[in-house]
């Protein structure tokens, strides 16, 4: 039943209102009762509502009347049933194939037996929740490559604000595998849960792929551990090969035999990537005759590998303990080579001669105490320019040696600028702002956290006053008992693809040696030195035309998103380029064309693109001419784990039932899912109140229309002689 309300309000006193429109119709007919000269009654007439319309709108602008319109009708209450259509109802298990019987029970209206004026909306979901089924004989497509529960129940809410929903019926196996729990979302709905369960709660005979874990980054020519979790049930006796692979090439193998029960076999696997680049490894278990799919026998994983071998040049003003300390905490890792230079006298070293091709060969610089009095210009002129021409990051490192006067020669590569330079040291510790506690060079590697900082001993410091330049970030602050200074103890720089990083004070040796009976901190040195001299030697992508996906791993149902960016030859956003991504797998060839987002950023995507690996191209072109190309390479349709668990999760569709007031049974008893309803669930219609209002005095013509009517009634008063 549908009813509506229409009311209007005044800014003002109604009856006031009223008496002044009268007034204005009456002062419009005295003013043309009688005219000069004498006009005939129909334009006396016209002339007077002119100008009594334009009093009458002057007046709806004063007392700003606003018009409302209230629409109520009732909603019917409605169950809303969620159907899991991820491809884990596909699995055939003892209960029989888990999507048929779904089907059959959605067909039949098993657990829709309600009481009339009850509605019930069908809605199938998998990552997220998919638009309603017009009837429950409807074909369902199990395609769904995840199962995010707690985004259905989302959806569920998010669809409370315009349906009466008064419960909900969840038809899953209960394995989500996307998401959070679903728990919370579930009881957020402040409605009752009613749950059905499909599948098997025991066990499948089947061998998987159940966990991979390898490193991120790799290095060339160095081995790469794969971890694998390979397992199985209902087999024993069996031998299965698990194996690595790259291109069609077995890199690693193992033979594994299988035991009785449910039993996980933990296996070591070793590949040693040849080339730089992003490399794709295929792990594989061999199928066995009998298992429940095969497809849970594969697991794909990305390894990003870098250039092997990081040469590091130490150059020290003079012998001091920090150089030690530092050498021997980068030796450590086998990815560096470590070449160090301590100063002598006037162009001397004590472990050889400077040269050039060492200065060419030096991926990183390190700077302790230097340069000193005793470093010749000629040496730091070399220097600054092979650091400044090439882009060669610094890890500077203060020392009692430095010679400020020389070391301004590298003012512009280092974070920092000083003033009256001082020899008398002082103790100082570290204070982390706010705003870098989470950089990756506090936490370091998760392993060290900014409390761990400031439980470091005290290093030296000079007198001399340091500060941070504008464009650079202070990572930690000194502390002198216990008032933290304005001067910066660490720092960093990154700008035009110039990276620094620097310690204002020296004795970094303490952080190692003094911390030697802390297991915490005892590798904080190593830790900080190696990560700092990753984040410095890792390439800035100076690329103007920069093309890649969203992930590197597409499910097949969901779309190939891209996102771009484009700059010009000084490195200023381009907005109007036409920028197309060309997708080949084979023989199939797709096109896509980003749009402009703004600020020289696009995106785009693309469904429909079929399994497989794919290679792309990227181009960019602005009034007809190119203006560059990307490329690279992802996968669609390499996501199983919806095959992973395949048991029931019966616990947890109980649990989300007995929290929300809801009952769980299994799909062979899903008709007692609406007695259950029936009893348990109070359905009520709901008033929807709808609520308009129109500003009449607020519509953008009224000056105009006013202006008009005065305007015409000027113009007629002028040709009937009267002006």
């Amino acid at each position: 039943m549908r009813t509506a309300d229409l009311s209007i309000s005044l800014g003002g006193s109604a009856i006031f209102f009223i008496a002044l429109l009268l007034l204005a119709a009456l002062a419009a007919f005295v003013f043309y009762r009688y005219t000069l000269p004498p006009l005939p009654p129909r334009l006396r007439t016209l002339l007077s509502l002119l100008r009594g319309f334009a009093l009458a709108l002057l007046l709806l602008v004063l007392f700003e009347p606003v018009l409302r319109f209230i629409d109520r009708h009732m909603q019917e209450p409605v169950v809303a049933a969620l159907i899991d259509a991820s491809q884990s109802m596909t699995i055939r298990d003892s209960g029989g194939d888990r999507a048929q019987r779904t089907s059959d029970a959605l067909k039949q209206n098993k657990f829709t037996n309600l009481p009339g004026g009850i509605r019930t909306v069908y809605l199938p979901f998998s990552s997220k929740l998919h638009s309603a089924l017009q009837s429950p004989s409807d074909s369902l497509s199990f395609t769904g490559e995840v199962t995010n529960l707690s985004e259905a129940f989302a959806g569920i809410k998010e669809l409370q604000q315009r349906e009466n929903i008064q419960s909900v019926v969840l038809l899953s196996d209960g394995n989500y595998t996307a998401g959070k729990n679903p728990l919370y979302e579930a009881e957020a709905l402040g409605i009752p849960v009613f749950t059905v369960g499909v599948g098997d709660t025991n066990d499948q005979k089947d061998v998987l792929i159940d966990r991979v874990v390898t490193n991120a980054l790799a290095y060339t020519e160095a081995q790469v551990p794969i971890d694998v979790v390979a397992k199985s049930s209902g087999f024993s006796g069996e031998n299965v090969e698990v194996a690595v692979s790259e291109g069609g090439t077995i890199l690693d193998r193992k033979v594994v035999t299988l035991q009785p029960g449910v039993r996980e076999y933990p296996l070591s696997m070793r590949v040693t990537p040849k080339e730089e680049g992003t490399r794709k490894y295929i792990v594989t278990i061999s199928s066995l005759a009998g298992e429940l799919t095969a497809r849970n026998n594969t697991r794909t994983v990305y390894i990003k590998v870098l250039k092997s071998k990081l040469h590091i040049v130490i150059m020290s003003g003079a012998p001091h303990a920090d150089v030690s300390a530092v050498r021997q905490a980068l030796t450590e890792d086998q990815h560096f080579t470590v070449h160090s230079l301590v100063q002598k006298s006037a162009g001397t070293y004590y472990e050889g001669t400077l040269t050039k091709p060492l200065l060419d060969s030096a991926d990183c610089f390190v700077f302790i105490g230097f340069p000193s009095a005793a470093t010749g210009s000629d040496a730091i002129q070399l220097l600054r320019e092979k650091i400044t021409s090439a882009r060669k990051p610094l890890l500077f490192i203060n020392g009692k040696s430095t010679d400020y006067a020389k070391l301004s020669l590298f003012q512009e590569i280092i974070p920092f600028t000083w003033t009256a330079p001082g020899l008398t040291e002082m103790f100082v510790g570290n204070s982390i702002p706010e705003g870098a506690k989470h950089h990756s060079l506090i936490s370091l590697e998760g392993k060290i956290s900014s409390e761990d900082w400031q439980s470091l001993p005290p290093i030296y410091k000079t007198q001399t006053s340091f500060r941070a330049k504008p464009e650079s970030e202070v990572l930690t602050y000194a502390v002198l008992q216990n008032i933290v200074l304005t001067e910066p103890l660490v720092a960093v720089r990154n700008i035009a693809r110039q990276k620094s990083f620097a310690v204002t004070g020296e004795g970094v040796w303490r952080w190692r040696l003094t911390t030697q009976t802390n297991a915490r901190l005892g590798e904080f040195l190593p830790l900080l030195l190696t990560n700092a001299v990753r984040w410095l030697t890792a390439k800035e992508d100076d690329r103007r035309i920069r093309i890649s996906p969203v992930k590197e791993i597409f499910t097949s149902t969901e779309p190939v998103e891209f996102t771009g960016q484009v700059y010009d030859e000084q490195l200023r956003p381009v907005d109007n380029a036409d920028v197309t991504v060309r997708l080949e797998r084979g023989p199939q060839k797709f096109e896509l064309v980003l749009n402009s987002i703004g600020n020289g950023l696009y995106e785009g995507s693309i469904d429909g693109t079929g399994e497989g690996d794919y290679v792309y191209t990227g181009n960019a072109v602005a009034g007809g001419r190119a203006l560059g190309t990307d490329k690279g390479k992802f996968s669609v349709g390499e996501v199983n784990v919806e095959f992973l668990d395949t048991k029931m999760n019966r616990q947890l569709l109980e649990q989300i039932a007995f929290r929300t007031g809801g009952t769980y049974h299994d799909l062979r008893d899903a008709g007692e899912v609406g007695k259950d309803i029936s009893q348990n669930v109070k359905f009520a219609p709901k008033e929807l109140v709808e609520a308009t209002e129109l500003e009449l005095w607020n519509w953008r013509y009224t000056g105009g229309v006013i202006l008009l009517l005065l305007a015409l009634e000027w113009f007629l008063r002028k040709r009937s002689g009267m002006i």
